[in-house]
């Protein structure tokens, strides 16, 4: 049981991450090397900056509730289960909420691309 708390927990971070993101991008205001949604792109300029603070964060949040329902849903299938199965289980569920970071990404580079140009310019 105490690996399966342990391991339940384990899939609940990817969601607070997820959550974490929505929060506090929106609130980063100057551009920096530390936090934030930080690329080549998205870092040319305040208004690129900008925009992809609010558009990562925005969709985060909607990655947040799969991801979350997905840990809750699928975690109490395998309580009772031996101590590998509530591993590999684990393991993938946080496998496939992890490619809720690559979703984020994707999205937030196509809408940088297609609001500004290579310079940092609104088209």
């Amino acid at each position: 049981m105490g690996f399966w708390i342990f391991m339940f927990i384990v899939t609940l971070l990817i969601p607070a991450a997820l959550l974490l993101i929505w929060y506090l991008c929106p609130k980063l205001k100057t551009i920096n090397n530390v936090s934030g949604y930080r690329t080549k792109r998205s870092m040319h300029n305040q208004d690129t900056w900008d925009f992809a603070q609010k558009y990562s964060s925005k969709i985060s949040l909607y990655m947040f509730f799969p991801s979350l329902i997905l840990a809750i849903a699928i975690m109490p299938t395998v309580i009772s289960k031996p101590i590998d199965r509530i591993g590999w289980i684990g393991l993938g569920i946080t496998i496939i909420q992890m490619m809720s970071f690559i979703v984020i990404m994707i999205s937030t580079e196509k809408a940088l691309k297609k609001h500004f140009d290579e310079n940092g310019n609104k088209v």
